[in-house]
């Protein structure tokens, strides 16, 4: 496995101390959440170190399932501009959220999830065309959400969307599974790492709430995991103690 850290933890940092950062740190790896100040990065812009990345396409602001048409449509056209983007920077993998059920939307959410799913296909056709691997999200326990059940996620990519799989750990405790249930799919190539007490999606650092990670790893070097296990903590001071925390255990 090979761990990373994401710009959610360095934010809104320019792209320049963002690399110094990870330079600084010694990590190699670094996974680019394309929002501002991140949005339009290009090759150029990291020209300067050898590192690998991903890409997270944009959070904020955009619902694939959207029953505005307009805003699907949108949000469908971040998620591909998106894998342009990891095309550009030479980068694998682009994480993707599952669309979510608004206020407004309860009423008819067979139709919610016939447009996610709709939308997801077609993302996933375009990830194909730009020659990277979409890799989506399992989400945390918040109401609206969709594809929180780690099982649900599985059974969808499997069956029907063939994609690859991004498993957050901490989304994951927050429905209450355990190490044992989250790694069963062969699709997970993409892995992001938090902490919490299984109440909320704290995104602290590592070995600061419930979650045993040093089962963490032993379930993901079982299945001979080799991709990213990404740092994705809300707080440069967090990134520096998950970084602590894995020297502690001996994983770097």
């Amino acid at each position: 496995m090979k761990f990373s850290i994401s710009t959610h933890g360095l934010y809104p940092a320019k792209i320049d101390n963002v690399l110094e950062f990870i330079d600084g740190v010694n990590f190699k790896n670094l996974e680019i959440v394309k929002e501002y100040p991140y949005y339009d990065i290009t090759s150029e812009d990291l020209s300067s170190y050898d590192f690998n990345y991903s890409i997270h396409s944009p959070i904020s602001d955009v619902n694939i399932a959207s029953h505005m048409n307009l805003i699907r449509k949108a949000s469908i056209r971040e998620v591909e501009d998106s894998f342009r983007m990891a095309n550009d920077i030479g980068a694998d993998n682009v994480v993707v959220h599952p669309g979510s059920i608004s206020s407004m939307a309860y009423k008819f959410t067979d139709k919610i999830l016939e447009y996610n799913t709709s939308s997801l296909i077609k993302c996933q056709s375009m990830a194909e065309e730009y020659g990277v691997s979409m890799c989506l999200e399992n989400m945390p326990l918040v109401d609206g959400l969709l594809y929180s059940n780690l099982d649900a996620l599985f059974d969808f990519v499997e069956e029907t969307l063939h994609s690859q799989i991004c498993l957050d750990v901490g989304h994951a405790y927050t429905n209450g599974f355990d190490v044992d249930e989250m790694f069963v799919c062969d699709r997970i190539s993409h892995v992001h790492l938090s902490d919490n007490d299984g109440s909320y999606d704290m995104h602290d650092a590592l070995g600061k709430g419930e979650i045993d990670f040093k089962r963490v790893f032993d379930a993901l070097k079982a299945k001979k995991y080799d991709g990213f296990c990404v740092i994705e903590v809300k707080s440069v001071g967090n990134v520096y103690k998950s970084i602590d925390y894995l020297k502690s255990i001996k994983m770097i």
